[in-house]
């Protein structure tokens, strides 16, 4: 699997279900892209798309990037620090090994306990059965949750290499079947804290009054 960070897409298109406050706020940043609600420590007082430097290294989420506009799920309208640098992980972690939640599998494990195989067996979209050797990304093979690790990865096009320790992730893949659900996995991968929180204050009065 190969893991690649750059620039985040801007508004999506949205469905019927948006909720009003989320679709009158989208509405307010069409109208006028320079507008915005509240920004984070590395875009107060900026404008869109001045440029903004996060901190720590690639791992920790540190980087160059451009101050973005989005909608929060409280209808707000946020400028923050988009990292623009592109970061490319080869992380060897093999695809698949997802699982659906219990309720999506209580058909399959009914018909397993049934242990009737006239019976054709329940199709769902992912298994219910977790791997049996825990996925690991290539930089934890042979380590243990807590071990040293270095990540190998590619900044704008050039090796560069980080520090880490191994741990143990929970990851999920959203997937429509029968409404929208998540299906999840546990991978152990050599990670690093993040070098900040993001911390948002409202636009003043002067940040409003260029809008």
């Amino acid at each position: 699997m190969i893991l690649t960070w750059g620039v985040l897409a801007c508004p999506m298109a949205h469905a019927d279900v948006t909720p009003p406050h989320i679709a009158n706020a989208w509405a307010r940043l069409r109208d006028n892209p320079k507008t915005y609600d509240q920004a984070d420590q590395f875009c107060r007082g900026k404008r869109l798309d001045d440029a903004c430097e996060l901190p720590g290294n690639p791992l920790q989420g540190g980087g160059g990037g451009v101050c973005r506009s989005s909608v929060n799920a409280g209808g707000e309208i946020e400028r923050a620090c988009v990292r623009t640098t592109r970061v490319v992980i080869d992380s060897g972690i093999p695809s698949g090994g997802f699982v659906a939640s219990p309720s999506l599998c209580k058909p399959y494990n009914d018909w397993v306990e049934r242990n009737n195989r006239s019976e054709p067996e329940p199709v769902l979209p992912f298994g219910c059965k977790y791997p049996e050797q825990p996925l690991t990304d290539r930089f934890c093979k042979g380590k243990a949750v807590g071990d040293a690790c270095a990540v190998e990865m590619r900044v704008d096009g050039k090796p560069e290499q980080y520090p880490g320790t191994c741990a143990s992730e929970r990851q999920s893949e959203r997937f429509y079947y029968m409404g929208y659900r998540e299906a999840h996995r546990e991978v152990m991968s050599c990670v690093s804290p993040a070098a900040f929180e993001r911390q948002f204050s409202p636009a003043s009065w002067l940040d409003k009054l260029w809008q």
